[in-house]
């Protein structure tokens, strides 16, 4: 693949968007938010998850999925994430209450069980295909992350889901390859509080947040938009000139080259 495939870009589901769900590789995806409506008969060359956190909006269509694979696949789905985010999946979703517990059931007719939990080191670059995806802490849950994700020696950095983060611009600093940065804004900025709350941006938090980083020469992509207030975070957004080097706010559907 050349290019990162945004699935779902949302940041409330609706009959035309999807929530959060990237394709970075032949076989792998970050986040669940939209992978079964996107993929069709297809969703079966998925083998790897890469989670940012356990908000529902993130891993909804991971129990669909194991449902599936568990007749068809011969190998389990791979599920990675922080300790605390595996460990709410197997507390609130693979309980044999809410759903079958799919870390115990094995694949019909093979020896492996359907999805495998795979618990990530922070600042670890992991190995997939042909990419290479670092997780980094967030702020926004106990388990959040985002991944630099990275081919042919360039990189991709993408936030998910955070508050104010100031390991984000570290890195950007660090690592000039990084070209591109995608990150989120939830609110407009007149809701502050209620994003400081559930540890979200708005425009005016992000042009401020903007303010650490030395760097002016890598592209700016938001995407998360609450669906009720997608027009004045966009008008926000153009009018604070965040979007910048070719960026955009995305829609289900887009990309991102890996090369630029």
């Amino acid at each position: 693949m050349e290019s990162i495939n945004f699935l779902g870009t949302g940041g409330t589901r609706t009959p035309t968007q999807g929530t959060t769900c990237l394709h970075v590789s032949d076989h792998c995806v970050i986040d669940a938010g939209n992978l079964i409506n996107t993929f069709g008969d297809d969703v079966f060359t998925i083998e790897h998850i890469f989670l940012t956190h356990s908000h529902l909006d993130h891993i909804i269509d991971i129990p669909f999925l194991a449902d599936l694979f568990v007749t068809q696949k011969k190998v389990s789905l791979k599920i990675y994430g922080l300790k605390s985010t595996l460990d709410d999946l197997r507390q609130f979703i693979f309980n044999h209450r809410v759903w079958p517990n799919f870390e115990e059931i094995t694949l019909i007719g093979h020896t492996e069980k359907t999805i495998e939990l795979i618990e990530l080191e922070l600042e670890t670059p992991y190995t997939i295909d042909d990419i290479s995806l670092t997780p980094f802490k967030t702020d926004h849950t106990e388990g959040s992350c985002g991944y630099i994700i990275e081919k042919n020696g360039v990189g991709i950095l993408f936030t998910a889901d955070t508050y104010r983060c100031d390991r984000i611009w570290a890195l950007l600093e660090e690592r000039p390859n990084i070209h591109t940065l995608v990150t989120e804004v939830s609110f407009p900025s007149e809701f502050a509080k209620l994003a400081k709350d559930s540890k979200h941006l708005t425009p005016a938090l992000l042009a401020d947040e903007l303010k650490k980083c030395k760097r002016d020469d890598f592209s700016l992509y938001v995407m998360h938009l609450k669906a009720l207030f997608v027009k004045p975070i966009i008008e926000e957004l153009h009018d604070l000139q965040l979007l910048r080097n070719g960026g955009k706010v995305l829609i289900d559907g887009d990309r991102v080259n890996y090369i630029q």
